[in-house]
């Protein structure tokens, strides 16, 4: 297995070009939401919404505000990673979700809820944003990982103007802003494809400390 998750690793690239006559199946759309879904996240409060967008007129007008990168519409499915912007009920509906799942009573999570709510309460707004933008990111890369291991091509983004895609899909009366997003598809003629993985070695980037 762990040879399988290496051999994955290297094979991966960040595809530029896509083959827009290739198309995911549902299934293994399904099984990189679903990675996503059940990525970790600080209190498990799963801070996030992964939007897929299949309407190619909306794809169209967020490559016009993504420096007309050819993958946003090219690749099979565009997933946009998504912060949940409203806090107090991102609480509300975790310790909900908690009671029904665990089968414990609203009263006896309600320590659980006033140490999240502390916690939370604690950020400034700019601290929100960017604890809620960087729990997205680890399902982000639990994505990549997983498109991966089912040799399927992706490509995560920053590269886009979020406040234009945010207006363009109407997030923000959803609660919602954008992180990044993530093409998911099949290479075509990709150059990047054939170019040798450059990284720093293993003794550069990890050091045991004992």
């Amino acid at each position: 297995m762990k040879n399988t998750i290496t051999e994955a690793l290297n094979w991966r690239y960040a595809t530029k070009e896509f083959d827009t006559q290739k198309k995911v199946s549902d299934d293994d759309l399904k099984t990189i939401l679903e990675s996503a879904r059940l990525a970790p996240s600080s209190f498990g409060i799963e801070p996030w919404k992964f939007l897929v967008v299949t309407n190619p007129e909306l794809r169209e007008k967020i490559r016009k505000v993504s420096y007309d990168q050819s993958k946003v519409t090219d690749a099979s499915h565009l997933i946009i990673l998504t912060r949940r912007t409203d806090a107090s009920a991102l609480v509300d509906e975790f310790v909900q979700r908690a009671s029904t799942i665990e089968g414990a009573s609203l009263e006896d999570l309600n320590s659980l809820k006033q140490n999240i709510s502390g916690a939370i309460g604690r950020f400034s707004p700019e601290q929100y944003t960017l604890w809620s933008a960087k729990q997205t990111y680890i399902a982000l890369g639990m994505m990549v990982e997983t498109a991966a291991l089912l040799k399927i091509d992706a490509c995560p983004m920053e590269g886009f103007d979020a406040t234009a895609v945010n207006e363009i899909l109407g997030l923000s009366e959803k609660n919602l802003a954008t992180v990044s997003m993530l093409p998911v598809g099949f290479r075509g003629e990709d150059l990047g494809a054939t170019r040798k993985k450059v990284r720093r070695s293993f003794e550069d980037v990890v050091e045991f400390i004992g």
